[in-house]
């Protein structure tokens, strides 16, 4: 009877992984709203954005996105970063498979007006490197209000 009650632990424990599994999956799920048929594992990289005077710093984590799998877009003081991580090959018999793979979205609003003909962006070693050039003086005009008639 032994091997039979470990068996059966065996498998109530690769149950409990599943569940925990699809739990986390449903949790980190990301907003992206072109899921592609709603692919489960759909995930948000890790991105910090810094703001100086000059301008913004964006920097993503994307350990495992090649940098053709990746869009980078700015208009109307918004970000958006957008891609996809391509799982390893469709043909691997995984004992375990605990990375997300599938399109992601982030975008950001940034609080002042960008010179979009200056962004730069570079990648390298799985990190996004983003600077976004502020306009210079730009920001706040005085408008006149105008006397209405009558």
């Amino acid at each position: 009877m032994a091997p039979l009650k470990k068996i059966y632990l065996e498998e109530l424990a690769r149950i409990q992984d599943r569940i925990n599994s699809l739990f986390e999956q449903a949790l980190l799920t990301s907003d992206y709203e072109d899921r592609e048929g709603g692919l489960p594992g759909t995930w948000l990289p890790a991105v910090d954005v810094l703001e100086t005077e000059d301008g913004y710093l964006v920097f993503a984590e994307l350990p495992g996105v090649r940098r053709d799998d990746i869009q980078l877009q700015v208009r109307d003081r918004r970000l958006e970063l957008s891609g996809r991580r391509q799982p390893l090959g469709e043909n691997r018999n995984f004992l375990r498979m605990e990375r997300s793979y599938g399109p992601f979205r982030r975008t950001f609003d940034l609080g002042s007006p960008v010179d979009v003909e200056s962004i730069s962006a570079g990648f390298e070693k799985g990190v996004l490197r983003v600077h976004i050039p502020k306009l210079a003086g730009g920001g706040s005009t005085q408008v006149e209000i105008a006397e209405e008639s009558g």
